[in-house]
């Protein structure tokens, strides 16, 4: 046997063929390759490159799973440490096309597992085009996972041997099996549903008649102390160790979980020749109470039966101790795991400490349901992990036309069930499509047997509940979240998984909410996950960046109906009966105006369908705008040009209250006016910025033009195609997750009242005051203020008063972290741009990209032509961003007016001030601080009048403002 190797970080490993670069490593004992920006280690958990914890850099290639890279034909590897510097651009320079290729197939198969295979196999041979598509390069998946090291071909197992046939009839079939691929976006056109695929440095495009979600599932960690320690590993990637490659991830192994699957790695173990110290399992199979749950496992599957008895006999040869009724409750060490401790789940016994350096864990499973969420498939909440698990029909058909989900993706049925679910599936898709076909009645059995036995698996291993983790545990492995901070989060007024994204950065890492999305909901009682990621799983910027047309201003959607409540409101505070002012929206604008009017002394009440900042504001990408942008002055803005100019000096006044309020409550908002920087690369671009910098120099705005050594000295890792610039000084970031909840924070103390998941169903005058009619009641007001940004106008049309209000759907983007590659607001004079770096290294990139609006939702949801423009004009900037991975992208309702904000009394209402914008999270202090004073005093200041409702009711004030 040949063997190879590469260096890690400096010193050499071997590894044998086959060895993916995590095997070869563990085989030299080495459990860490990531260090997260806290300086934390990471290794190997999930072992199916979900994760993301293996990351390393690979020959100058940064952010690499070590658990699915082939360590072939590598010669240097090094940890990932979050925020060092990415080389792919480099090594893989943006392709110069128009599109992202695409081509068009009758039936794409996602996932090539047990249910994939089976579903491949039965639609072969019909002259369709099927395409099966898999991000492992064998097909297979974990259960019939091939040998792939020389080391592994000897004795091969029954489970084995079944895999190599499917996998030879397969080689047989006219299905084309696309490996090393792994979809990232998903989305449906009126004619096929679109898959977006990405490996080998590449993306395209697949447009099918008909999908198949074969997506299998992941395991569910114990939520202990230490639980993200190198050497803590879920128990599927130790078995893919053993299974795949011959390989041990460590010399002292525990095995800790729930579930047959933790006996079968410790038979894998003992037959590697390292038996593990134990075998921990917290239900009780064994018990004789269980007898009946055994006597309907022997029925219906006999065979899996003896299986189990046969790995009992082997373990108990092998000195293995089964310890059953307890459960694994912390890991401890330092760069990887060195002890674990154990304890009855009865808590009879005293607890055990045990040395070791691998931990594998595993207590149950959750289906990978991404896709089906993307494609908009109805779903049910598993009320005992919080997953998301989608619905379908006995033929596995979801509620999306054209899509079928077979296998553990919508339910763990175990690998016979989804052999099964993949032929029933299959053989449905086939008849959808056109294609004659027989009933599965054969298929339809084994399923039945298989539901049986697994129903009296579970029933064997039922176990009680995890207690609550203490505070101190992680819950959010990617952002190093702990327990602790969620609670604080949710005493001080989060109530949902929105909130708490925003307030704590739970779920923003690389696995994007998969692991803590499901413990956090129950922490909340919410009945919701996280929304689901574009792209699914990171992807280079490189492979995504197409050139786009571009267009001035923003794309206008139609005024916002008013939706329902985000969820159902089953605690919070009371409606009250009465209150002085109500203010209706809970952005930054809203809060903003109750923690004036509170100084005031007025008593407020504010309402919300959603959560605080869980709209338009908490959607901000955090620009303190001062100088306009591309689309905002000349041509492109046309009648508005002067409108948006006549609000810069708003703006400044604005900056400097973020910045007085920031001091005044002692905290932090993460603001820095780092200075803006504008680009041109073309002498249209250099004669626009001219024009735009004399402009906004007439009103009082500090800025200039640079040139190409200034433009260098600024920012560094600008391209140098950009030779002209607009430099200025005032201009910076703010971190709208940490600001807004402060505002509302202090406005709770001064006795605001924040009623959220109340929708407004209609507003009538009543005795000088007002009646709001909600879905939770009624109440009166003396005062109103409306400040739900898109939906103002709806609001006003209650009280008679329409007002133009447009919604513009908006979209962001964020990378994995970087080294200081942006140190000010950057934006460019003809493109549709702006790009900021955070305090945690990420680059934000926005610049008005449209989104989309659901027509059964009316939510904003993105658009991928607008993530490719958007990142093609950001690379085209900032070159070296082009090897970052994309971590996600998000969509929300911008309001869109007629260039200024809206800031007032409701014509004929004198006790009703509108209150909206664009630019609005830069506004908002200062509109919401005038509003509050108007509202409780009024009139408003003649400062002011020229953005006043009634300009719309005054065609000789807006001829003013727009001349």
């Amino acid at each position: 046997m040949t063997s190879h190797g590469f260096r890690f970080d400096g010193g050499p490993i071997p590894a044998l063929p086959g060895d993916t670069i995590a095997v070869a490593l563990a085989r030299a004992g080495i459990a860490g390759q990531r260090v997260t920006r806290d300086g934390e280690p990471r290794g190997v958990f999930c072992g199916i490159g979900l994760c993301h914890d293996c990351l390393v850099e690979v020959d100058g290639r940064q952010a690499q799973r070590a658990c699915v890279t082939d360590a072939q034909g590598v010669e240097t590897v090094r940890r990932h440490r979050e925020g060092g510097p990415s080389a792919l651009h480099a090594l893989a320079p943006k392709p110069d096309r128009a599109a992202l290729p695409r081509r068009a197939v009758d039936l794409a198969i996602v996932g090539a597992g047990p249910a994939g295979l089976a579903a491949a196999l039965t639609a072969s041979g019909h002259g369709l085009r099927v395409v099966l598509i898999d991000e492992r390069s064998r097909a297979g998946g974990q259960y019939f996972k091939p040998r792939v090291a020389a080391a592994a071909r000897r004795r091969l197992d029954r489970q084995h041997r079944a895999g190599d046939r499917l996998r030879g009839r397969l080689a047989e079939t006219d299905v084309q099996h696309v490996s090393g691929r792994m979809v990232w976006f998903a989305g449906r056109t009126d004619a096929a549903i679109e898959l977006g695929l990405f490996g080998g440095g590449e993306a395209h495009l697949l447009a099918a008649r008909a999908v198949i979600l074969a997506t299998g599932a992941y395991e569910r960690p114990a939520l202990v102390p230490g639980w993200t320690l190198p050497g803590v590993m879920t128990i599927g990637a130790a078995q893919s160790f053993a299974r795949g490659y011959g390989a041990a991830a460590g010399q002292r192994i525990l095995v800790a979980g729930n579930g047959p699957l933790g006996l079968q790695l410790a038979c894998e173990l003992v037959r590697a020749g390292t038996p593990p110290l134990a075998v921990v399992e917290r239900a009780r199979p064994t018990d004789p109470r269980g007898m009946r749950a055994l006597a309907a496992a022997v029925r219906n599957a006999p065979r899996l039966v003896l299986d189990g008895a046969a790995m009992r006999a082997t373990l108990w040869r092998a000195g293995v101790r089964v310890l059953e009724g307890w459960e694994l409750t912390a890991c401890q060490g330092h760069d990887r795991v060195e002890a674990a401790t154990i304890a009855p789940v009865d808590e009879r016994t005293a607890a055990q400490t045990i040395a070791v350096d691998t931990v594998c864990v595993g207590e149950g499973f959750l289906p990978q349901a991404e896709l089906a969420r993307t494609l908009g498939c109805r779903c049910r909440q598993d009320p005992d992990s919080g997953a998301q698990i989608p619905d379908r029909d006995d033929d596995g058909a979801s509620s999306v036309p054209g899509v079928w989900i077979a296998g553990d993706g919508a339910g763990m049925g175990g690998a016979q069930a989804a052999l099964a679910e993949g032929e029933i599936a299959a053989t449905a898709a086939l008849s959808w499509l056109g294609v004659p076909t027989r009933p599965p009645d054969r298929a339809r059995l084994r399923l039945l047997r298989a539901r049986r036995f697994q129903c009296a698996l579970w029933s064997l291993y039922a176990a009680p509940p995890r207690g609550q983790p203490r505070d101190e545990t992680v819950l959010c492995r990617c952002e190093g979240v702990c327990f602790g901070t969620v609670r604080r989060a949710i005493a001080q007024g989060a109530t949902d998984l929105g909130a708490l994204k925003r307030q704590t950065r739970l779920g923003m890492g690389r696995c994007q909410g998969r692991y803590c999305g499901g413990p956090a909901a129950r922490l909340l009682g919410d009945r919701r996950l996280f929304a689901p990621q574009i792209p699914i799983r990171p992807v280079p910027a490189a492979a995504l960046a197409v050139e786009k047309p571009e267009w001035g201003g923003h794309r206008q959607a139609e005024a916002p109906r008013p939706r329902a409540p985000d969820r159902p409101r089953d605690d919070g505070p009371p409606l009250p009966r009465r209150t002085d002012l109500a203010i209706i929206g809970a952005g930054v604008m809203g809060v903003a105006a109750a923690l004036r009017a509170s100084e005031l002394g007025l008593d407020t009440v504010v309402l919300d369908r959603g959560s605080v900042n869980g709209e338009a504001s908490g959607g901000n990408a955090g620009s303190l705008h001062l100088q306009l942008l591309s689309f905002d002055f000349g041509p492109k803005a046309g009648a508005r040009s002067e409108a948006l100019l006549q609000t810069l000096p708003l703006q400044r006044d604005a900056i400097a209250l973020w910045q007085a309020l920031e001091r005044d409550l002692a905290g932090t908002f993460e603001i820095a006016l780092t200075g803006g920087l504008m680009l041109a690369e073309d002498d249209g671009g250099a004669d626009f910025l001219r024009r735009k910098v004399a402009a906004e120099r007439r009103m009082g705005i500090t800025v200039d033009l640079v040139g190409r050594d200034e433009i260098g000295a600024l920012a560094p890792a600008v391209s140098d195609r950009m030779t002209t610039g607009a430099w200025c000084p005032g201009e910076g970031k703010i971190n709208p997750l940490v600001a807004t909840p402060a505002l509302a924070l202090a406005a709770r103390d001064r006795g605001v009242r924040f009623i959220e998941h109340v929708r407004i169903a209609g507003i009538t005058p009543e005795g000088g005051g007002y009646r709001l009619h909600t879905t939770v009641g009624t109440l009166t007001a003396r005062r109103l203020i409306l400040a739900a940004g898109g939906w103002t106008g709806a609001l006003g049309a209650m009280l008679g008063v329409p007002l133009p209000v447009h919604g513009a759907p908006l979209q962001m983007i964020v990378t994995e972290t970087a080294p200081p590659l942006a140190p000010c607001l950057l934006a460019h004079a003809s493109r549709h741009l702006t790009m900021k770096q955070a305090s945690a290294g990420n680059l934000i990139i926005g610049g008005a990209w449209s989104a989309g609006t659901a027509a059964d939702t009316g939510r904003p949801h993105i658009l991928r032509d607008s993530l490719e423009g958007n990142l093609w004009s950001a690379e085209r900037v900032l070159p070296a961003m082009a090897g970052l991975h994309v971590l996600r992208s998000w969509a929300a309702m911008n309001v869109d007016i007629d260039g200024a904000p809206i800031v007032g009394p409701l014509p004929g209402h004198p006790g009703v001030v509108a209150v909206a914008g664009a630019n609005g999270y830069t506004l908002a202090p200062l509109l919401g601080r005038i509003a509050a004073e108007t509202v409780a005093s009024g009139p408003l200041p003649a400062a002011y009048q020229r953005f006043s409702p009634a300009r719309f009711a005054d065609t000789r004030q807006a001829a003013t403002l727009t001349t």
